[in-house]
């Protein structure tokens, strides 16, 4: 499910990735420590929480999600096998699922608030303006530092970043068109 917002650039939310690492008390360079600031989320997000919830109780294709609580924040709803995955067997693609959904509510609490305006075959919200595409792109770039993952192969991004194959792969795509 995607929802159009107010438009935003990969490099505006390089530059976001940024304050994010600084909210979670992170250096600028290095892997970002996504269990480590799920656990500091309320801390860091005022009435933001999250729960473990077991697999049945979020739709298949939904590994996580971000949903408004009662008390006035969020709440990221994490399946357990993939918390678990991501605490116990380090798996790339569960961390990121979970960053992404960190990322949800910090674009929320600057201004990225959804319109309710679904997205339908014929009506096509372009990136710039999808919430779920600018999540994913926060993501990454919180995740993989642009300037200091220049030039690595893709092993080396999942090995020193602890990301999918996929987000490396994305990453070294974005390079080779020459964002800067």
């Amino acid at each position: 499910m995607d929802y159009k917002t107010k438009p935003t650039s990969r490099k505006d939310l390089r530059k976001y990735s940024l304050i994010v690492r600084r909210l979670f008390d992170v250096p600028e360079t290095g892997a970002f420590p996504v269990l480590e600031a799920l656990e500091r989320v309320g801390d860091v997000f005022k009435n933001c929480n999250y729960i473990v919830v077991e697999d049945f109780r979020l739709p298949p294709q939904t590994m996580a999600r971000c949903v408004p609580n009662d008390i006035g924040g969020f709440t990221i709803e994490i399946k357990q096998s993939i918390y678990d995955g991501a605490y116990e067997k380090d798996i790339g693609a569960f961390i990121g699922f979970i960053c992404h959904e960190i990322c949800h509510i910090f674009l929320f609490k600057i201004g990225y608030t959804p319109v309710y305006e679904r997205s339908f075959a014929d009506n096509t919200i372009p990136p710039y303006c999808s919430v779920e595409w600018q999540a994913k792109a926060l993501c990454g770039e919180v995740m993989i530092p642009y300037n200091e993952s220049k030039g690595m192969s893709v092993e080396d991004i999942c090995t020193t970043y602890h990301c999918s194959k996929a987000f490396a792969e994305a990453r070294r795509k974005h390079e080779r068109r020459r964002l800067n």
